[in-house]
């Protein structure tokens, strides 16, 4: 039986990592500032401290670290908070490497928006380089330090787009201004946004652990849609109208700054290589997703 070691597991993906993962009989370990459960084990990587017993027998590192990319504006502070939760959590990590005899993957998120934003319609594979945006260039810090776990085991990159559940992440966010029936496109609207159902990305995931010739980047997405049939469909799937004009590109930039970025522009991928692993999303249609999400 693996034992499988997840920082960052009390969010929004790892609890429903954790719980496919036991029901698929693997043993769970959990790293949190705020140990509460029998799994859960302390660690403090901003303070280079951790509870070793959480490392004993690891076959498999799943590291989710990683301050929400848009909860907050983008100051200086912010981009340092953003860099050290991905990139100084995973250095601790990989410090760690000597405790970990056993291990033998190491599985990291990673964010879709490494591409940059200058082709609207090419289709971006694992393959193309870095953008040369803020953002990009984070993702890009972030995945070379995961590059760090390659000495001593297979080192597998999640490139996560937009996450579709009712219970958290950028949907639930988005959904907000529909319930209160201002639902309305951003900008041109025309920006694509790469999505995926949790499910999907979970099982993704155990993908990536059970299959020894997965290695390095992938793309977790399963379509991509405008924005501006984005909100128009969660505004049907919510029962909301769908009236309001679009958001003009200068008001949101003048409320988000260099955020605005992520929302205004947008990326299109490929996920070839994901399904060339033999991986099968069980959700591709985004109008079919959503009414399933919100018929729950």
């Amino acid at each position: 039986m693996k034992t499988i070691l997840i920082a960052g597991g009390t969010g929004f993906v790892g609890k429903s990592l954790k719980s496919s993962l036991i029901k698929k009989g693997f043993q769970v370990k959990i790293l949190t500032r705020k140990p509460s459960e029998s799994d859960e084990y302390f660690w403090d990587p901003y303070q280079n401290k951790i509870d070793k017993e959480a490392l004993t027998n690891v076959d498999t590192l799943i590291n989710l670290c990683g301050a929400g990319i848009a909860d907050e504006r983008w100051t200086e502070k912010r981009k340092q908070e953003l860099y050290d939760s991905r990139i100084l959590t995973t250095k601790f990590l990989a410090s760690l490497l000597d405790d970990l005899p056993n291990l033998n993957c190491y599985v990291t998120a990673s964010g879709i928006t490494c591409y940059g934003f200058e082709d609207r319609d090419k289709p971006y594979q694992e393959t193309d380089l870095y953008g040369k945006d803020y953002i990009s260039q984070l993702v890009k810090n972030w995945e070379e330090a995961s590059a760090l776990f390659s000495v001593k085991c297979r080192v597998v990159q999640m490139r996560i787009s937009v996450v579709l559940d009712k219970e958290g992440g950028a949907l639930e966010k988005m959904s907000q201004s529909v319930r209160m029936g201002f639902g309305s496109a951003l900008g041109s609207g025309k920006q694509i946004v790469p999505w995926i159902h949790r499910s999907d990305l979970v099982n993704a995931f155990l993908n990536a652990i059970l299959n020894d010739s997965i290695t390095g980047p992938y793309n977790l997405v399963a379509g991509n849609d405008t924005n501006q049939y984005f909100m128009k469909s969660l505004a049907s799937a919510l029962k909301k109208p769908f009236w309001m004009p679009n958001v003009p590109a200068f008001v949101l930039k003048i409320i988000l700054g260099e955020m605005s970025i992520i929302v205004l522009k947008g990326v299109k991928v490929s996920n070839q290589k994901l399904l060339d692993t033999g991986f099968q999303m069980e959700h591709t249609d985004f109008r079919k997703t959503l009414n399933s999400i919100y018929s729950e």
